[in-house]
């Protein structure tokens, strides 16, 4: 009996232990369980979420893409670069670049500018990026503006635009940090009512999340240009009145700047020409009055100078109207001044010399120089012609060459009206121009002011002087901003 009571016993014991066993074993499988599960979920929000490692491989994408959109950009504007300092833009350049190099498609850009000038807006999927009018490409992220500066003369006004990225919508509020400095509507017109050399902050704003500023200072209306900066941009300083040469109580405008020394005074002499004032020069009067030793008809007049021309012939066998262009090219220089007409149109300080009309050829010269807007852009020509009357006649976009150019070829309403007429308007405002025509022997090159045209003048008629000054190297060019 205590035998099988034992034996009973260590049985009921074995099967105990197994199960205590499969006990053990079946706690560390759901532990195991537990732990996988763990891993796992770690593992999935890992690779899921903000966090995640597929969203960030797909930022990381999307990051890189954009980089490489603002550098494509970036590329196309500093390819559209083109003056020596890099600071100006070519704005035809700028848009093949974008669309050919860039690839971006024409709907992509929004040319938000006046007359489709800077700033322009390039887009790309989500991409918004603003390219400033000074070339900065900058991305738009919430709400930008059109101007990140301005420079404003007292009391004049200018309307910031606010871009907005696509996300953002509301309306926009407009405020000034310093209102006895700037003021600005709720259109975004900005006003300067300070005084030069004042600064205060414009601040846009879409709600309380998104705001944007633009830095204004108030500028002096007088700037200093050099002979280069005209060259190069003719049509903004042409006909620009300049403030600090004033000698004789004239209006003196920015007449040509001559880049190759065609007329004898040195590479980049800049030449002011005086509004026309009155109808008070009869040359049959004064025309002996002439320098018989001066060379200035020959250096105002090259073509007509020229050796093969009439450059060997001595001045007794002249025509009465090439004494006349000899007289009108005398020039008033320090300590020969008193006894010509515009002999109070020099500033000793100031100007090379003055001389009482432009020539011909410097005339078309600066003509073409520059566009016409608002009337026919002519291209006007002066032509030396050997005759029995040598002298110069016209031609009008390469045609047949006549004494006069035809009614309404020469533009009377821009640049101050300094090639014709007066205050933008025709009228009878005649000017000798200081080059003889081949015509008759006592014609002169006019300008008509009644017929807006270059034409041909008696010399006994009375007619207008527009001194012509030939400015100093060293003399500071200011002009009204």
């Amino acid at each position: 009996m205590i035998r099988i009571y034992k034996a009973e016993k260590m049985k009921r014991i074995g099967i105990s232990e197994k199960v205590r066993q499969r006990g053990i074993t079946l706690i560390a499988l759901v532990v195991t369980l537990i732990i996988l599960l763990i891993l796992a979920g770690t593992s999935i929000a890992m690779l899921t979420g903000d966090n995640g490692i597929i969203s960030q491989a797909q930022n990381a994408k999307n990051n890189s893409a954009k980089a490489e959109f603002e550098e494509k950009v970036k590329l196309a504007v500093t390819a559209s670069r083109i003056n020596e300092d890099r600071t100006r833009i070519d704005l035809g350049k700028l848009d093949s670049e974008l669309k050919i190099n860039a690839k971006i498609p024409a709907e992509n850009i929004d040319k938000s500018g006046d007359n489709e000038g800077l700033p322009w807006i390039v887009t790309e999927k989500d991409y918004m990026y603003l390219i400033t009018e000074d070339g900065r490409v900058v991305e738009i992220n919430g709400i930008a503006l059109d101007k990140s500066q301005l420079k404003l003369l007292k009391n004049e006004s200018k309307t910031l635009k606010v871009i907005k990225s696509k996300d953002v919508n509301g309306d926009v509020t407009w405020s000034t940090e310093n209102a006895a400095v700037a003021t600005v509507d709720q259109n975004g017109s900005v006003t300067a009512v300070g005084n030069i050399g004042d600064t205060t902050q414009i601040v846009a704003r879409v709600g309380t999340e998104y705001s944007a500023t633009c830095n204004v200072t108030i500028v002096n209306n007088i700037v200093e240009v050099t002979p280069e900066e005209i060259a190069e941009n003719p049509d903004k300083y042409y006909g620009q009145v300049v403030k600090n040469y004033t000698a004789g109580g004239a209006t003196y405008r920015i007449f040509y700047v001559d880049t190759e020394n065609k007329y004898g005074d040195g590479k980049n002499t800049v030449y002011l020409k005086a509004d026309w004032k009155a109808n008070d020069v009869n040359l049959r009067d004064v025309y002996t009055n002439y320098n018989k030793t001066t060379t200035k008809i020959k250096e105002m007049n090259p073509e007509w100078a020229k050796t093969e021309n009439r450059g060997n012939i001595a001045d007794t066998s002249w025509n009465l109207n090439e004494k006349s262009a000899a007289y009108l090219c005398t020039p008033a220089t320090v300590g020969n001044e008193s006894n010509l007409l515009w002999a109070e149109n020099l500033d000793k300080t100031k100007a090379n010399y003055v001389i009482g009309s432009p020539s011909v050829e410097m005339y078309c010269d600066s003509y073409n120089s520059v566009q016409h807007p608002g009337v026919t852009n002519y291209r006007l020509e002066a032509k030396y012609r050997l005759t029995s009357v040598p002298g110069y006649v016209y031609t009008v976009n390469g045609g047949s060459e006549k004494e006069d150019t035809g009614p309404d070829t020469v533009d009377y309403k821009n640049y101050g009206s300094m090639y014709c007429g007066k205050d933008g308007v025709k009228g009878g405002y005649y000017w000798w121009l200081a080059s003889p025509l081949s015509h008759f022997n006592y014609e002169m090159c006019a300008v008509y002011g009644n017929s807006a045209d270059l034409a041909s003048s008696s010399y006994s008629n009375t007619i207008g002087v527009l001194p012509l000054v030939s400015l100093r190297s060293d003399f500071t060019i200011q002009i009204e901003k």
